[in-house]
């Protein structure tokens, strides 16, 4: 068979990352790994590619029961995976909640089960990437949010279930470059329904927004996005790790230890933003920026006021009780603490 331009470019993203992180992998070729395969060009590609590679190759498709024909979707594609040499297999899933994010959360859970200590790859590419900061841009989100996905991720869901890590080697390689190196190896894609949704937003961003911009403003805007969602992580990725560098001499964490005004109050706004959401850590729920600007004003605008009410890290707690940051005076100088209030009159 002759390489065809779509199929080089996945294989050649797919052995950029091999090299890069072979060392995680204990070399290049014969790692064991588990792909999760939605069925979709992006996925089915990418296990193609892993098998090409030399990779001992486990795929894994979750069927999440939430559409018509969801198990023969999952079993076809579990055949086409083993038609390319892969160790293919199906999970069946129980969602709860509604949404993507319910469906995200099982799927991902079931992944890292499956693996249990091997490293999870996902078919991510660069249309992800410039659809996120697009996305992320429309929100007003901070860099944390406008940057990119990472290539390789030690903090997720799929590692807290039990991988070693997740790993996106298509990063460098458009949806284009998946559907045609399936269509170049005649390899059967399934097109989500979802991915066609006027309902859902992401799906407008990729079928409407990015090809009215790449009419605008040229067919390469889609990598140009990428490009900058990759630099912004690379941003974030310093300015976190600049936070974790303040936080080393704090004791304890946001549950049992208050911070020193005096450690956060000289930085940059950017760092502080960053050591104050790192301190909170999983002691509150997600942070907006708008918790975050309060979070802010006690250090570096203080005059007096009073403190900021910030989320319970899950909604059990009912109506009656709040988290609040506060400033208070001590023997050895200012700190924020987070304490519990009752809300009852």
């Amino acid at each position: 068979m002759i390489d065809t331009p779509h199929t080089l470019a996945v294989r050649r993203s797919l052995r950029r990352f091999l090299d890069e992180y072979a060392g995680r992998l204990g070399g290049r070729t014969g790692a064991e790994v588990v792909c999760g395969v939605s069925g979709g060009g992006d996925s089915v590609a990418l296990a193609a590619a892993c098998v090409h590679a030399g990779l001992q190759v486990t795929t894994v498709t979750v069927d999440h029961g939430l559409q018509d024909a969801s198990a023969q979707v999952a079993e076809d594609a579990a055949r086409a995976c083993a038609g390319v040499g892969a160790r293919a297999t199906t999970v069946r899933v129980q969602v709860t909640g509604t949404g993507e994010a319910g469906a995200r959360v099982a799927r991902y859970r079931a992944l890292g089960e499956y693996a249990d200590g091997r490293p999870v790859f996902v078919a991510h590419t660069a249309d992800d990437d410039a659809e996120g900061l697009l996305l992320s841009l429309a929100r007003g989100s901070g860099t944390g949010s406008l940057a990119g996905l990472r290539e390789v991720a030690e903090e997720h869901p799929v590692v807290d279930a039990g991988a070693a890590w997740l790993g996106r080697p298509l990063l460098g390689v458009s949806r284009a470059d998946t559907l045609g190196s399936c269509a170049e190896l005649g390899l059967p894609v399934w097109h989500d329904p979802h991915n066609e949704s006027p309902e859902i937003l992401r799906s407008r961003v990729r079928n409407e927004l990015l090809p009215l911009a790449r009419e605008i403003l040229g067919d390469r805007v889609g990598e140009a996005l990428a490009r900058s969602a990759r630099m912004l992580r690379q941003d974030a990725d310093l300015l976190d790790a600049l936070a974790a560098e303040v936080l080393q001499d704090v004791p304890g964490d946001a549950g049992d230890s208050a911070l020193p005004v005096d450690a956060v109050a000289g930085r940059a706004a950017p760092l502080r933003r960053r050591v104050l959401r790192r301190w909170l850590g999983g002691a509150a729920g997600p942070l907006t920026s708008r918790h975050l600007d309060a979070l802010d004003a006690l250090v570096a605008d203080w005059h007096g006021q009073g403190g900021v009410a910030v989320p319970y890290p899950t909604s059990t707690m009912g109506d009656t009780r709040r988290l609040v940051v506060r400033r208070r005076r001590t023997d050895t100088g200012s700190k924020l603490v987070l304490e519990q209030e009752d809300r009852t009159p």
